[in-house]
């Protein structure tokens, strides 16, 4: 099976999983935009970005600690699960992630792109940040340092995909070395993260973001900017994306995004 065969049935799987998890999301009554580059394809193509091979949610905070308890060891439609660092530490991960089950994948022939087998959906928490410049940065100053004691806890077992830069990894060997990692258990440091992103209720901030996305502080942005949302079409469905999206995926990729398209097309398969 060819590369781009595999793409468009990668693709077609993604849509279906989130239409699954949208059908149980309004039954809970549970609230999410879409996020990162799947805004971009929403904003850019209607769809999906041609090359790209997952998606990306954010979950208002209180919506997102439900969304924990509700899906936990629950099939969706019986093809897809979540998995929560709370619940399932092998994850290695401090948000949950949506998988396709391990007999649905094999029986569509599609690769695994981690440990656990093939991960298809980021579900990222929607926080606060402290208004003022010089306290968002100290709460950037130690959300950095949290994210770091925490990639300490990850056990690169087979299948596992390494996305650490030689520099990162230079600096977590040395950390090891320190034993930092005994001392500060991947577990714990998630639940310091939760605490400090908690600390800001979103709602009641001038600033809002993922900043435990990858763009770090890049994704925490005025309030207003996600406000309540708007409804835009994303290949057959429609999902809220952030309501002032030019200003987000400027913000997020560039002032000439609509018309650029990016250096590196980076999957996050094998």
């Amino acid at each position: 099976m060819n590369q781009q065969i595999n793409l468009k049935k990668l693709q077609d799987t993604l849509l279906d999983a989130v239409k699954e998890f949208k059908k149980i999301c309004d039954e809970e009554n549970i609230s999410f935009f879409l996020r990162g580059g799947s805004v971009m394809g929403a904003v850019k193509y209607d769809g999906f970005i041609p090359w790209d091979d997952d998606m990306d949610i954010a979950v208002p905070r209180d919506d997102y600690d439900r969304l924990i308890e509700i899906f936990n060891n629950r099939k969706i439609a019986n093809k897809y699960q979540i998995l929560n660092s709370k619940y399932q530490p092998e994850l290695h991960c401090y948000f949950p992630r949506l998988f396709l089950i391990e007999e649905e994948r094999e029986k569509l022939g599609l690769p695994s792109n981690t440990h656990l087998g093939l991960h298809l959906i980021d579900i990222l928490p929607l926080d606060g940040a402290p208004n003022g410049r010089f306290q968002r940065n100290i709460y950037f100053g130690k959300v950095y340092a949290l994210r770091f004691l925490a990639s300490l806890g990850t056990t690169y077992v087979d299948g596992h995909v390494d996305m650490h830069t030689p520099k990162q990894k230079m600096l977590i060997n040395i950390a090891k070395g320190l034993l930092l990692h005994k001392m500060f258990p991947q577990t714990k440091v998630y639940r310091m993260l939760d605490s400090l992103y908690t600390k800001y209720d979103w709602k009641k901030q001038n600033y809002a973001g993922t900043i435990t996305a990858s763009l770090f502080k890049k994704e925490v942005m005025p309030v207003e900017i996600w406000g309540d949302g708007v409804w835009h079409q994303f290949e057959t469905e429609r999902f809220l994306i952030p309501t002032d999206y030019d200003t987000y995926l400027k913000i997020m990729y560039g002032e000439n995004y609509l018309s650029e398209e990016p250096d590196e097309k980076k999957s996050h398969h094998k």
